[in-house]
């Protein structure tokens, strides 16, 4: 049974990832480096009241990401303006402010946020840099793929909704003939940065036939942390259209973080979830019905350890 002082702690979970979005945005991590600096003279370079910035770097130095002398931590220049893990901060700072309005979504059971296709037109700089933290988090959290049998070298595999690249690009450089499919403006993206190892095609895969492939021209179909973002009929079109990219005997692999995950993870994502679209975290199961429903046998789980849920389906 929790206790209060546990509850206590847990609704003021947001003041650590308020304090470091404040010193990202503020450009802390920028003017800091491996010299010992006085609270007073960033304050100064910064524009900012010297009395709260002390405060604001006692605090980073108690989270670990500042040294003695306010020096960076290693960790914390990747917080510098542009770096990897800013595009984190950025991202959750943004998803922080719909969550302290969860209210409407609980009454009504409708997402908060705008759908996708919206967003990337009215919002593009955001969706960028969502797509672009995507590529951290995969990095840094997601499974290693390029172990699995159906991602060897020479396979025909078809990323669908492969964002700017997060698993195309590592099973290219693995030996992987990879194919990336996603909207017309996230593939303009893509483009800017893709190695000529991976080909991107523009369609929305909820749209066109065998996910906007040649039917039959692929050895593996990977959908990874999409099928969260559809409702149960979406996932099944989408499924359906990537047997019909399969070759005979081909696979399609599915990456999740399923809705019973450990802990407080499955129904806080499975809440994120409904807060920004009008999908859903699924269990193990019902994912795997999804797969039957489109026609896929022989479904087995891949042995990652959770909360990574990697489950493969075959043609028959």
């Amino acid at each position: 049974m929790k206790t209060a002082f546990e509850l206590i702690d847990a609704m003021t979970g947001y003041q650590p990832a308020a304090v470091i979005a404040s010193a990202c945005r503020l450009g802390v991590f920028d003017a800091l480096g491996d010299t010992p600096r006085e609270a007073a003279d960033l304050a100064a370079e910064l524009g900012l009241a010297p009395a709260p910035t002390g405060t604001l770097l006692a605090s980073l130095t108690a989270l670990g990401l500042l040294g003695p002398g306010n020096t960076l931590t290693p960790l914390a220049e990747r917080l510098r303006r542009g770096a990897d893990l800013e595009l984190l901060v950025r991202k959750e700072a943004f998803f922080a402010k719909v969550w302290t309005d969860l209210d409407p979504t609980i009454r009504t059971g409708e997402p908060r946020l705008a759908p996708w296709t919206e967003r990337l037109e009215t919002e593009p700089q955001v969706a960028r840099d969502f797509l672009a933290a995507l590529i951290t988090l995969a990095r840094e959290t997601g499974p290693d793929l390029t172990a699995l049998p159906e991602f060897a070298p020479g396979r025909r595999v078809l990323d669908v909704g492969g964002g700017l690249g997060s698993y195309a690009v590592p099973l290219a450089s693995a030996g992987a003939d990879v194919t990336m499919v996603d909207l017309p403006q996230v593939v303009a993206w893509a483009r800017e940065d893709l190695p000529g190892n991976v080909k991107a095609v523009a369609a929305d895969v909820l749209a066109v036939p065998s996910c906007g492939v040649e039917p039959g021209s692929a050895d593996t179909v990977l959908i990874s942390h999409l099928l969260h973002d559809l409702t149960d009929e979406q996932c099944v079109r989408v499924l359906r259209e990537a047997r019909a990219a399969l070759t005979p005997g081909g696979s399609v692999v599915i990456v999740e973080i399923p809705g019973d995950s450990p802990g407080t993870m499955g129904p806080l994502f499975d809440l994120m979830m409904r807060v920004e679209t009008p999908g859903k975290a699924r269990t193990p199961d019902a994912i795997r019905d999804l797969l039957a429903a489109a026609g896929l046998s022989e479904i087995r789980e891949a042995a990652y350890p959770r909360p990574v849920l990697v489950l493969v389906g075959e043609t028959g």
